[in-house]
């Protein structure tokens, strides 16, 4: 009996092909320039920098806020005046909130609701960096 003619593809001069545009690829990307930008004049400055507030929430029965450094705690009440009174002195004033990681974010988002109720724009979450272990 006579076999017929199996009409296969061949892949291994395509997969070489392609090895090969790939490694020029490779080869070649690294050295083409980079698209250059046109220099831009200096900014001019808008003034003075804002004033920065830091916000700490700490963990424990009960949660404690406190108010740039300092050492007494605020309740809710004395926090929204005293974030209004803020905003009032300087509406362009930075806020950063730095809480316990071990808060649950209700006790996070009752504070960052606190700051939007004083229209303050934004606020900063400052977060630790932390190094890798080995």
């Amino acid at each position: 009996m006579r076999s017929a003619v199996r009409a296969e593809i061949n892949v291994t001069p395509l997969v070489d092909v392609c090895l090969v545009l790939l490694i020029i690829f490779m080869v070649v990307t690294p050295l083409i320039n980079a698209v250059q930008l046109p220099d831009a004049p200096e900014p001019e400055p808008w003034g003075t920098e804002p004033a920065r507030s830091k916000i700490v929430l700490s963990y424990g029965p009960p949660v404690a806020v406190r108010v740039d450094d300092d050492p007494n705690p605020l309740d809710d009440g004395a926090l929204a005046i005293l974030l209004g009174a803020m905003h009032e002195a300087d509406p362009r004033r930075e806020i950063a909130l730095r809480a316990d990681r071990r808060l649950p974010y209700a006790e996070v988002k009752r504070i960052l609701r606190a700051i939007q109720a004083a229209r303050f724009p934004a606020v900063g979450l400052v977060a630790e960096r932390t190094t890798a272990k080995r």
